[in-house]
């Protein structure tokens, strides 16, 4: 029964935490729902504990009976009427006891409630009755073969949804509509619920063709199993639904309890079991009665406890009567408390909200602001924004506080960059809008300033992305044609160096000039991996072999000044690369961090696995979702400034002394992970090292792992002619 005087309605987490206020002078150290009823009670910290616990037993406990759900055992028809007896008693008693509270409160959410306990237990008396084998061979009310599971999914299904109308509307009591109801509506619901569970009885028996088949022989069919995942969805929803009412009260508490209780129920007896009489059937109707009992054990408990109190609260009753001033004083304090919550708003919004005066001086500063911006409300009000600096007052005058002033627009919009109290430059998005008052008088301007650093930072992101696409299209065009060039310089300079056998000089000289040229080859060969135009062999590989077998020839490259440290993950998933291509692009990287630590250091590769997510691929334009293995070359070297880091990956640039460096290495390996479907970023700080990171994509499950195949050995000849076709008139003599 409700203990609040008829003069005062209010919603139900009000009136609970009122009457818990008011029966603090009875008596200290009283448990945390003592001023109101299970349902309106707010569970206190020793009652939410006491549910984790019972939660985690059950999970516990569902956890070990899960695997060995489908376990046949001994069949005893018997259990079936005893368990629903049981269970068909408790529910009942439970509809009772809270159409008794409904009585009391006239909620909504309560009415809702109790009429799912109602339509749980009067549900179980058909399926008990239909159930073979337990009065007659194939049961009774004309059951057919897939009745009783149909009538199991109705009365499984069912309460989910009673249990979502009771938060639904127990939500709408909490935002202050209209909660309470007359006593009649309940028996249109008690009638309503007979005539569901009549419905559905019939639609189970008479109407069983209508309905997909559910059972093969005595066990679950395919369609059974698809309608216990959704009922089995239903429950899961129903319990998201419970975990969002808060404030939780005891009975919300509790329920939350039940639906675990209910998963589990349905996940044993109907997910994870094979068929009637197993583990899963048993352990699951176990849970459906502890499911069954908790709410009633908690409302039995209460009952004793609100007749002790009944005494007592009665003789309470006068005096609150005459306490009128301070129950005002009360209401005044909660919309005080309203008001802190309403301002609480803007201070948690993710953009800057402050207010300025019609001269540009802050009268309105929020913690968003403040968390933007770095300055507290002391630092702020009365002043100009403490963001701004001498160079931004006349840009801050011209464009918002003249603009408000002169400008009718509703709202404006302004992209520029301010400094943080820190020092940090950062770009906004400022709008700002008037505010007037009600003569129509502009009392200021409203400014909602939102922090778009990063979203510039990856605008660059897609526009650096965009240069290097650009720059090796450019660069692979005119590698193409240069490599044309160059094998009609080779082919030439051999040609002529075998009719000049005799001429030392011209050996000497045409010697010199072939070098040249083969090696302008391997400059145009490096332009071509850059480019991404590379002829690949690519093979599935495993990283941590490749690695291991070229540490000795990195040690040797690298001298003894570098300690190079393996940390390899021996679950690191295979790829699919030309091998020869990443031992080169790592044995450059290697290189490059020698040439960073002259004084000696250490050089650590280390491999793992990677799932780089929609949210990371959103980040980096040119990045697929999904699995990669993952090369971590790291070193303890001078690090790069971040004007640097961005640069490294464009051919021809270096910052080694002239004569040390083509400036084509990182590009190189850049072009080749590309190619090859990977990623690559790095990370340095100067004085502190560097760390580059090769996303390579996984290798199909289940593919054996091997070396690169092999070309096949060279055929010869026995005289045949061979046609060789060639669009350039020089290189085609040159063949």
């Amino acid at each position: 029964m409700s203990l609040m005087p008829r003069a005062f309605p209010t919603p139900l987490a009000l009136r609970a935490s009122t009457f818990a206020a008011q029966s603090q002078d009875g008596e200290a150290g009283s448990r945390a729902y003592r001023g109101g009823l299970l349902a309106t009670a707010i569970a206190g910290p020793e009652q939410r504990r006491l549910a984790v616990a019972v939660i985690a037993l059950s999970g516990i406990a569902f956890l070990a009976a899960a695997p060995f759900a489908r376990a046949p055992l001994i069949q005893l028809p018997a259990f079936i009427p005893a368990y629903e007896s049981a269970l068909v008693t408790v529910d009942l008693i439970t509809a009772v006891l809270l159409f008794g509270q409904f009585a009391q409160l006239r909620s909504a959410a309560l009415l809702a409630l109790a009429a799912g306990y109602l339509f749980d237990g009067l549900m179980i008396i058909p399926h008990a009755l239909s159930f073979p084998g337990v009065i007659s061979p194939t049961g009774w009310l004309g059951a057919g073969m897939h009745t009783t599971a149909w009538l199991y999914m109705f009365w499984h299904g069912g309460f989910p949804l009673f249990v979502m109308a009771y938060c639904g509307l127990n939500r709408r009591a909490g935002r202050d509509l209209p909660e309470k109801l007359e006593a009649w509506p309940a028996i249109g619901v008690i009638a309503a619920v007979i005539g569901l569970v009549i419905a559905l009885t019939l639609l189970a028996t008479r109407g069983e063709n209508l309905l997909p088949a559910m059972m093969a022989a005595n066990s679950d069919g395919i369609g059974q199993k698809l309608v216990d995942l959704v009922v089995w969805a239903l429950t899961a929803a129903g319990l998201l639904v419970l975990l969002l009412n808060r404030p939780y009260s005891m009975l919300d508490l509790w329920l939350i309890v039940v639906m675990v209780a209910w998963l589990a129920d349905i996940g044993l007896s109907a997910v994870f079991d094979a068929a009637r009489f197993d583990l899963g059937f048993y352990a699951g109707r176990f849970y459906g009665l502890l499911a069954a009992s908790f709410v009633l054990a908690v409302i039995l408990v209460e009952t004793s406890w609100l007749y002790g109190r009944l005494a007592a609260a009665t003789a309470q009753l006068e005096a609150w009567a005459h306490d009128l001033n301070a129950r005002v004083r009360e209401r005044t304090d909660e919309l005080a408390s309203a008001n802190r919550q309403l301002s609480a708003i803007p201070d948690a919004s993710p953009v800057a909200i402050f207010m300025l005066d019609p001269d540009g001086i802050v009268v309105l500063w929020t913690a968003s602001a403040e968390r933007i911006f770095g300055y507290t409300e002391e630092e702020a009000l009365g002043r100009i924004p403490p963001y701004l600096v001498e160079d931004n007052m006349a840009d801050f005058r011209a464009n918002i506080v003249a603009r408000a002033a002169d400008d009718d627009s509703p709202t404006r919009v302004l992209e520029i960059q301010r400094r943080r109290k820190d020092g940090a430059l950062i770009d906004v998005s400022a709008r700002w809008a008037r505010v007037h008052d009600e003569a129509g008088q502009m009392i200021g301007t409203m400014c909602a300033v939102a922090d778009i650093t990063e979203q510039k930072k990856l605008e660059g992101q897609l526009q650096q992305a965009q240069k290097m696409e650009a720059i090796g299209n450019l660069t692979g065009g005119m590698a193409h044609d240069f490599n044309n060039l160059l094998g009609i310089i080779i082919g030439n300079l051999d040609l002529l160096r075998d009719r000049q056998s005799g001429d030392p000089d011209a050996e000497e000289l045409s010697g010199e000039a072939l070098d040249a040229a083969l090696r302008g080859a391997d400059l145009t060969r490096r332009l071509l991996a850059f480019a991404r135009r590379q002829p690949l062999q690519p093979a599935k590989t495993d990283v941590n072999e490749l690695i291991a077998g070229i540490v000795k020839l990195l040690e040797r490259t690298l001298g003894e000044q570098v300690q190079i440290t393996l940390d390899l993950n021996p679950a690191t998933w295979p790829v699919v690369v030309d091998p020869a291509q990443l031992e080169s692009g790592l044995t450059n990287l290697a290189t490059n961090a020698r040439d960073a630590m002259p004084g000696g250091g250490q050089l650590i590769i280390v491999t793992g696995n990677r799932s780089l997510d929609a949210d990371y691929a959103a980040q980096h334009a040119e990045v697929q979702p999904g699995d990669y293995a993952l090369i971590e070359v790291s070193d303890t070297g001078t690090g790069m400034p971040p004007e640097v880091a961005t640069r490294i990956f464009e051919p021809f640039y270096t910052t080694k002394e002239p004569g040390k460096g083509t400036g084509l290495g990182l590009s190189m390996v850049f072009g080749f992970i590309k190619q090859s479907g990977g990623h690559i970023n790095v990370y340095s700080e100067p004085g502190i090292g560097t760390i580059f990171r090769l996303f390579l994509r996984r290798a199909e499950i289940g593919a054996e792992v091997g070396p690169a195949v092999l070309p096949p050995a060279l055929v010869r000849g026995k005289g045949e002619t061979v046609l060789a076709v060639e669009d350039n008139a020089s290189l085609r003599r040159v063949v």
